[in-house]
Order: C-alpha cells, then structure tokens, then sequence
C-alpha cells in the first residue's frame, strides 16, 4: 500500500566530525521533497545499538540511511526522473555535483547503496499541522541549523526487525500492527524488497517519538511469537523528519 525508498551509507567513523558534516550536507540540501505528489514521510537515520555503547557492525555495513515513503511506485520515479531529484543531488550542473562529490568524499566510506521496498499493511497516527516535521519546513524541506560539527538531535526513533526464509506475514503484521495503540507510536509498515535479490526477507519497521516509547512497547507488546524466525533488529535515531498532514 506505499513504496519506500532508501539510501545506505557508511560515514567513516574514523575521521572526527565525519557524521556531523554527513547531517549537515543533508540539512542544507535544496529540496522541495514535501511538495512532490505522493510523498508521505521522511527521515534521515542513524544507525545506534540498543545499548548506548559504541554500534558494532561489519565493515562493508551501513551507518546511515535515508527512508522515504510514497504513497505508490510511480510516485517515486516522478520525483526520481524530475528537476526535484536533480536539485538536491547538486543540482544538476557540475559545480553543484562536484562539490557533492567532494563531501561525499571527506564524510562516506564507498559509494551509497539504495535499496527499494514495497510496504504493506503501513499504519500511522495523524499529524497536526503545528508539528515541527511539518509547520518547521520551508519550501518543502525542514529547516534545521546544523553546524557541521555537533551531530543533530534525534526527533524520532525506529526499530526494525528482519525475517528471512518466506516468513508469515500474517503473524509478524498481528504482533507489530498493535503498536499503533501504544503511547509514542508514528509509524509501523511491513517492506518487502523490490528486487529478487532479497525476496525472502521481510522487515518489520516501526517508528516511534522515542527510544523509550519502543522499549515499553517491546516490554509490554512486542514479544516475538513463538513459531516466527528469529529477527535480526536493528535500531536507528531520526533526524530531519519530514511529512504531510496526511501522514505516513
């Protein structure tokens, strides 16, 4: 019933100030993203452990990740093929891409790996006008200050459990749908890859006001059913939110 697409990129940890420039670059990028037909919901993610301590993952894993909803497949090449695309990737003329690629280079660690999904069974909370992921945009983007040395506060946090090997959609949609019903619930979709590569994987996304609201829903709720595979989670700080009155 949507479409979401994503962007992963691996920020080098190693150099200082790495992650602050990334989120910088993306606060500061002209787009009119809000102002596209069909768009439902963005955040740019970053990847954190559960814990608090120091995120541990591969070395060909990623630590960031765009995640942006449509309301269906076409409305996302509209935006992929048009001028909105081309101005927030260095709009479209050599001194705009040569400086993306520039940042690129002093932030990431190889090239960003998108990846589609399609979401089913995608469910949300209605959103005032007056929130910040709406009345704090401008043109269609948000208008945070970044200053490329302090990373950005999170403004939501998102949970995500994968399932390989073909599992029940009917279980994993009954366990993660009653999460719209607990208290600092925004959004909870089921995506499946658009590609053959990852066709037996299935990823659970819930998003939420905070990392608290999800841990009392995990506590209380969230418990895995017992004949479901176990999931590999990964949990993620939100920044740049961005919607419509419509919502997710």
């Amino acid at each position: 019933d949507r479409y979401v697409a994503t962007n992963r990129f691996r920020v080098q940890e190693l150099r200082e100030g790495a992650d602050a420039k990334f989120e910088q670059r993306w606060a500061r990028r002209p787009s009119r993203l809000a102002t596209m037909d069909g768009f439902r919901w963005f955040a740019l993610f970053r990847r954190v452990s559960r814990d608090g301590g120091p995120l541990v993952i591969d070395n060909d894993d990623f630590n960031y990740c765009s995640f942006t909803m449509w309301d269906n497949k076409d409305s996302f090449l509209v935006w992929r093929t048009g001028d909105a695309f081309k101005e927030a990737h260095g709009g479209g003329n050599f001194f705009g891409i040569l400086d993306m690629l520039i940042s690129s280079t002093q932030t990431l660690k190889g090239k960003p790996k998108p990846l589609m999904y399609e979401a089913r069974g995608t469910c949300s909370v209605p959103v005032s006008a007056s929130d910040p992921s709406i009345s704090g945009s401008q043109g269609g983007w948000r208008n945070v200050e970044a200053d490329g040395i302090n990373i950005l506060e999170p403004e939501c946090f998102m949970a995500t459990m994968d399932y390989r090997g073909s599992p029940n959609y009917d279980l994993i949609a009954e366990q993660f749908t009653r999460a719209k019903d607990c208290p600092g619930f925004k959004v909870a979709t089921l995506l499946s890859p658009d590609t053959s590569d990852d066709a037996d994987t299935l990823t659970a996304a819930t998003i939420w006001d905070n990392q608290k609201s999800w841990e009392d829903f995990a506590a209380s709720e969230g418990k895995i059913a017992s004949d479901l595979p176990a999931p590999s989670p990964k949990y993620f700080e939100g920044k740049l939110m961005l919607t419509t009155e419509k919502g997710a």
